[in-house]
C-alpha cells in the first residue's frame, strides 16, 4: 500500500514538472526573438550546407550558430542573451572577413570572383540576429520599468 502511495506521488511530481518544463519552452517560442535566432541558425546551415571555401569560415558559422541556440535556451537571463547575440554578430561579421581573406589569396584579380548565392545568407543572419537582440534589449527594459513601478 505504501509503495503504491510513493509511486503516485513520484509519478505525479514528474508530471507536475515535465508539464511546467512544457509550458516553458511553448513560452519560449512565443517570443519574437527566438524566431529570428532560429531562422539565423536555419539560414548559417543552410550556408554550411552550400559552400565554404575554408575550415576557418566552417568553424565560425558554426560557432555563432551555436551562440545562437544558446541564446534561445536562456530565455530567462536576458543581459547573457544579449551578450551572446553580440558574439553573434562579431562572429558573423568575422565570417566575411574570412571570406574576404580567402578570395584575396586565391583569386588576385577581382573580375574573377564568383560568389555562389548563399554568401548572402550570413548577411541576413546579421540582420536576424541584430533583431532579436533589439527586442531582448526591449524585453529587459520592460522587465526594469515594470519592477521600479512595483516598489
Amino acid at each position: 500500500m505504501l509503495r503504491a502511495w510513493t509511486t503516485t506521488i513520484v509519478c505525479n511530481a514528474l508530471l507536475e514538472t515535465l508539464t511546467f518544463h512544457l509550458y516553458l519552452i511553448i513560452y519560449m517560442w512565443q517570443r519574437k526573438q527566438t524566431i529570428f535566432l532560429l531562422l539565423a541558425v536555419i539560414l548559417a546551415v543552410v550556408t554550411l550546407s552550400s559552400f565554404f571555401y575554408s575550415w576557418e569560415q566552417f568553424a565560425l558559422l558554426i560557432l555563432a550558430a551555436c551562440c545562437n541556440v544558446i541564446t534561445v535556451f536562456l530565455f530567462r537571463n536576458r543581459p547573457l542573451q544579449t551578450t551572446l547575440c553580440s558574439i553573434s554578430l562579431f562572429v558573423y561579421l568575422g565570417w566575411y572577413v574570412a571570406l574576404a581573406l580567402y578570395f584575396r589569396q586565391e583569386t588576385p584579380d577581382a573580375s574573377q570572383l564568383q560568389l555562389p548565392w548563399s554568401a548572402v545568407l550570413p548577411a541576413v543572419c546579421i540582420i536576424l540576429t541584430f533583431m532579436a537582440r533589439k527586442a531582448i534589449q526591449a524585453d529587459e527594459k520592460l522587465v526594469r520599468d515594470s519592477n521600479r513601478l512595483r516598489r
